[in-house]
C-alpha cells in the first residue's frame, strides 16, 4: 500500500486542489461586488471551476477508498 509520507503527500494534494476550487468560487462570487452580477457564468471561471470542482471530487472519493483500505490492512494485522 502507500507508505505515511505518500498518504500525508496525497492529502495536502487534496486539500491543495480544494483550497484552489474555493479561491476560485470566492473569485467568481465575488468579482462581480458592488454589484449583483455573479461571474459563474463566465467562461473562464466556468471552466475553472468544471476542472477544479472535479478534480476535487475525484481526490475526494480516492482519500475515502485509501482510508477504507489502509484501516482493513490495520485491522487485519491486529488480529494476527
Amino acid at each position: 500500500m502507500l507508505s505515511s509520507r505518500q498518504i500525508n503527500i496525497f492529502l495536502y494534494a487534496t486539500q491543495g486542489v480544494g483550497a484552489v476550487f474555493v479561491a476560485v468560487f470566492l473569485a467568481a462570487y465575488l468579482g462581480g461586488l458592488p454589484t449583483t452580477k455573479v461571474l459563474h457564468s463566465e467562461p473562464v471561471f466556468r471552466w475553472l471551476l468544471l476542472i477544479f470542482g472535479a478534480l476535487f471530487l475525484i481526490l475526494i472519493f480516492v482519500v475515502a477508498v485509501v482510508s477504507v483500505l489502509s484501516r482493513d490492512k490495520k485491522q487485519i494485522s491486529n488480529n494476527f
